[in-house]
């Protein structure tokens, strides 16, 4: 069997968002010096004898953390997935010697396929991150149409994604087909059997452990992992 080919990571994604991470840190620097760091003591006086108080505005280095953070966060896990994948393909042979040629292929097209899109999704999250973040911490207002659009920005990335991702394993179940053991894949990702009363399922003989999604208990393994995720997101934007 011939060896299968390293998948290479991609940097360029990656790379630009390393430039958007310096955009961002040069336009909040930028920001800050158009914003005065300190009110006249008459202005400041006033204002707290009409009941009011005053909070100079965010340190620089505040301010660009609270920028960066986002986009740095995807870059980091971005780029260990991606490394993670590559270092992952040029072992397959070795890690199931026991599996067919089209197994290994399958697993080795499905990690290309992963690697192929995980660039642009993680750049173009990464872009809205920084756009945001530096409005919801600029000293303009920020409407509830523009926080809206935002999110719809981040739900049409990540159904672009899923679409991405099947076109893709089509192409691989046309080049590859399925196993006997694969059948009940939805989309050719979802491991989806009603009549399974297993939650954990080992499939490409034994090779894979799947959850399989048409059991209650796996939909509660999905809400525990995703209930810490949009705390998190939560806490962010609040503080923000």
């Amino acid at each position: 069997m011939k060896p299968l080919a390293r998948i290479p990571v991609p940097w360029g994604w990656y790379l630009g968002i390393v430039g958007l991470i310096v955009v961002s840190v040069a336009v909040s620097a930028s920001m800050l010096s158009l914003v005065p760091q300190q009110m006249p003591a008459r202005v400041s006086s006033g204002l707290v004898a009409l009941g009011g108080s005053y909070s100079p505005p965010m340190s620089t280095g505040t301010l660009i953390a609270r920028v960066t953070a986002g986009p740095l966060l995807v870059l980091i896990i971005a780029a260990g997935i991606s490394l993670l994948i590559s270092s992952q393909s040029a072992r397959l042979q070795q890690n199931y010697p026991e599996a067919s040629a089209v197994a290994v292929g399958r697993r080795w097209a499905f990690l290309n396929n992963v690697q192929s899109c995980l660039g642009w999704f993680s750049f173009f999250t990464a872009a809205i991150l920084v756009v945001s973040s530096i409005r919801l911490n600029s000293p303009g207002f920020v409407s509830t149409i523009e926080m809206s659009a935002y999110v719809v920005c981040i739900v049409v990335l990540a159904w672009a994604l899923l679409v991405s991702l099947r076109r893709g394993q089509i192409l691989i179940d046309r080049a590859l087909p399925v196993g006997e053991d694969d059948t009940s894949l939805k989309w050719g990702l979802i491991y989806h059997n009603p009549a399974d009363p297993r939650v954990f399922v080992e499939i490409d003989s034994g090779q894979t452990t799947v959850v399989n999604m048409a059991r209650p208990a796996s939909w509660g393994l999905v809400v525990a992992m995703i209930i810490p995720a949009i705390f998190i997101v939560g806490l962010v934007v609040y503080v923000s």
